[in-house]
């Protein structure tokens, strides 16, 4: 009598267990152990944004998500082969969904350095790519503060500060490096490899330069600096804030701290920091409490809770594809 019972072989199939697979479900279940406590602050936002402008939420949104596209054109513009560029959006989408499970920008930059490397980059050339991206995106930050500055009054110090931190972030990372880079020298073996890759990393440098992609670089950072500050702009309209001129500048300030702060917090997301770090900000200038912290809410749900779910779709995709 043939036995009916399924072979173990046939079991594994009928589960489909692959590192893959568990990868995905272990990257789910952290985002759900993390954020899950914060889903109050979502319905709030849904709350707030029921009773909003809709046409500003949705040019929110859009600026929004013209972040992916600037953050897919500055690490495309940082390598030196050209990079396709829907793949690379869908990178960024899906580092939404890593940054969420990690400090700061940690799993995002780590997932762009393992999407650049499966695309035929050396590790050092793709850690060169994402490191100059960020820094690209901390000088565009430089860039703008002399225009704004002058209406920075009572967040003066607080964006020196955030421009501080961000600034410490790459300095310490830039420290990490050179102390990974002393052991390896005490080490024969390590020495050659150091030697090849320190190469590697000063060819990908001069053909940034060579290539003509600098001005474009930090054109492009400019912008995702400036769509993420139009995203919070738009927020606020939408809850009521008056659409003056005068508070344009400051509320392009407060994103930038916001941004920063995103950057450097501990907490996956720069959740609570962040909006802390906003609604302060708007505050000092005179934003009523009300109105700071629906649009603040908004903003948040435009730019880190929405994209949440797509984030999770394209990384299920790029890593059925191989590309991370």
């Amino acid at each position: 009598m043939r036995d009916s019972r399924p072979s173990s072989g046939g079991l594994a199939r009928a589960l489909h267990i692959t590192p893959r697979n568990v990868f995905l479900l272990v990257m789910l279940g952290l985002l759900v152990h993390f954020l899950l406590p914060q889903l109050g602050q979502v319905r709030t936002a849904l709350s707030a944004l029921r009773h909003a402008d809709p046409l500003a939420v949705t040019g929110a949104l859009l600026a929004a998500a013209a972040t992916y596209l600037f953050s897919a054109l500055a690490l495309r513009l940082a390598v030196p082969a050209p990079m396709p560029l829907g793949r690379t959006v869908a990178v960024q989408v899906a580092a939404t969904f890593v940054n969420g499970i990690a400090p700061g920008a940690l799993g995002g930059a780590a997932l762009s350095l393992r999407y650049l490397h499966r695309q035929g980059l050396t590790v050092p050339a793709a850690a060169t790519a994402v490191a100059v991206s960020r820094v690209a995106g901390v000088l565009g930050v430089a860039l703008l503060l002399p225009v704004l500055l002058p209406f920075a009054r009572g967040t003066r110090r607080h964006l020196v500060d955030a421009a501080a931190g961000r600034a410490l972030a790459v300095l310490l990372t830039v420290l990490a490096v050179l102390v990974a880079v002393a052991v390896a020298l005490a080490v024969p073996r390590w020495r050659a490899r150091l030697r090849a890759a320190r190469r590697q990393v000063a060819d990908a440098l001069h053909a940034l330069v060579r290539g003509g992609r600098l001005v474009p670089l930090l054109t492009v950072s400019v912008a995702l600096t400036l769509a993420y500050a139009v995203a919070l702009w738009l927020a606020l309209l939408a809850v009521g804030l008056p659409a003056t001129a005068a508070l344009l500048a400051p509320v392009v300030l407060v994103s930038v701290l916001g941004e920063g702060v995103a950057t450097a917090a501990p907490t996956p997301g720069g959740l609570g920091a962040t909006e802390a770090a906003l609604v302060s900000g708007l505050l000092l200038y005179g934003v009523p409490t009300g109105t700071a912290v629906a649009g603040v809410l908004i903003y948040r749900l435009a730019t880190f809770w929405l994209p949440v779910l797509p984030g999770y779709a394209a990384l299920r995709v790029l890593v059925r594809r191989g590309a991370v």
